[in-house]
This record gives C-alpha cells, sequence and structure tokens, in this order.
C-alpha cells in the first residue's frame, strides 16, 4: 500500500487562524459538532439512495396490484373460476409476503432496531444493485474482489461508512474507472480487519455521462468518510485513488 498523500483530521484547531471565530470551539463542543457532521453525512448517504429503495419497494408491489386486478375480474365473472381464483389468491399471498420483506428491507435503511453483522460479500453486491445510476453516470464500474461469504460487519457500518466511501469515489473521481473493493484480514488481534477500495484506470475515451450536469444534492467527500467512520472508532486512510477503512472490532 502507498503512503496516503492526504489526511482529513475532523474540526482540528491546529491552523485556528484561518478558521472562522464559529469553528474553533472547546474539546465538548468540537465532539458535539463531529457527531454533528457525522449525523449529516450519514443522512447524506440515505438521501442518495431513498431513491433507490423507493423504487425497489415499488417494483415489489407492481406484481401484486396487477395480480389483484387479475383477481377481481374472475371474483366479478358470470360464472366465477373458483380453482383459478385459488391459484390467484396463493400466489398474491406469496407476492404480499415479498413485498412486506422488501418494504421491512428499505425502512431499515432508515433505522434497524438491531446493529446485526453481515456479511462484507453480500453487502459489495447490495452496492453494486443500489449504485448501479450513480456509478454507471460516473463511467465507474464495481468490482466485488471479496470471494469468502465468511468475513463480516456491522450493518450499519456498511449502510453508512462503506455506502459513503463509494459515493465519494463517484463524487470526487471525475475520470471514471473500476472501483474494486477487497479484503485484508489482520495479522494478528491488535490489527483490524480492513476493507480496501482502489480505482483502477478504466477506458480513456469513456467520460461520465452526466458531465457538467447541475445536481440536486451535495456531493460526498471523504471528511464526510472520516465524519462516519469516527463513531465507530476506526481509521480511514486515502490516498490519490484508494481508500483503506479499518473494521470496527468484534
Amino acid at each position: 500500500m502507498p503512503r496516503p498523500t492526504q489526511t482529513y483530521p475532523i474540526m482540528s484547531t491546529s491552523n485556528s487562524a484561518n478558521l472562522p471565530s464559529a469553528l474553533i470551539a472547546a474539546p465538548s463542543d468540537r465532539e458535539c459538532l463531529n457527531d454533528r457532521l457525522a449525523e449529516a453525512a450519514s443522512y447524506a448517504v440515505l438521501r442518495r439512495l431513498m431513491p433507490v429503495l423507493r423504487h425497489d419497494v415499488a417494483g415489489s408491489m407492481q406484481p401484486v396490484r396487477m395480480l389483484m386486478m387479475v383477481l377481481e375480474r374472475r371474483v366479478h365473472a358470470p360464472e366465477p373460476d373458483m380453482q383459478a381464483i385459488t391459484k390467484n389468491v396463493v400466489s398474491v399471498s406469496a407476492l404480499t409476503k415479498k413485498a412486506t420483506a422488501d418494504c421491512v428491507s428499505a425502512l431499515e435503511w432508515i433505522g434497524s432496531s438491531q446493529d446485526s453483522h453481515v456479511s462484507l460479500r453480500s453487502s459489495v453486491d447490495e452496492a453494486i444493485k443500489l449504485l448501479a445510476m450513480e456509478l454507471s453516470a460516473n463511467a465507474l464500474v464495481l468490482i466485488n474482489g471479496i470471494s469468502d461469504e465468511t468475513p463480516t460487519a456491522p450493518q450499519s457500518f456498511l449502510r453508512t461508512v462503506f455506502m459513503g466511501s463509494l459515493l465519494a469515489f463517484c463524487d470526487q473521481c471525475a475520470a471514471g474507472g473500476s472501483l474494486k473493493v477487497t479484503f485484508e484480514a489482520a495479522t494478528d488481534s491488535n490489527r483490524p480487519h480492513r476493507l480496501q477500495l482502489r480505482l483502477l484506470p478504466g477506458d480513456a475515451d469513456k467520460q461520465p455521462a452526466f458531465q457538467g450536469l447541475v445536481r440536486k444534492y451535495r456531493l460526498m467527500d471523504w471528511l464526510d468518510v472520516e465524519a462516519m467512520a469516527r463513531p465507530y472508532g476506526v481509521a480511514v486512510t486515502q490516498g490519490d485513488d484508494w481508500l483503506t477503512l479499518d473494521l470496527p472490532k468484534d
């Protein structure tokens, strides 16, 4: 791993002469401000993902609506086909269960009652699906380099810090390319496991689809990633085309 080219301390006052007076605060005030920055960054990630989550929920409900229309016509037919109606009812029940599960999954992005550990590999696959439009718009291809289902991390960490990191790459790397995610297991108990994100050069002729477009949301940057990682007590190391996330210890 090359030496980091940039570091991003949160609200450091080492150069306080160059900071607005409102940002020069006592340690307790800085801690409160850092908490607010982390909350704001997490909200920004959720705001970016909400259109996709809403679309997924609507897509899950569509088959239920269509089958209910068919069922209604059959029920009101002059001579109802009870066998066909029974099959439709069974199908509606199965589709409704799936739609309910999808709705619950979407709501868990807003707030989950439990912060369970989930597979890193599956989480990267989920990110590929949810960020398909974001990645395509920025001429990026997300590659899941994690082959083992065993490594896990807290779901809240992956849905904030990790997803925020991917969005930061989308917003800060204008040249496009392939973004590969890999897992580095700790060699001893004193070191944390790590996720590595590395940007590989892509087709020089392929430009971001929305280049020059005025966006209706604020861009994510590395300070946002730092702010979201701080409550988990983990380090974020970032260079020109790579980023390393230490994973929270169990």
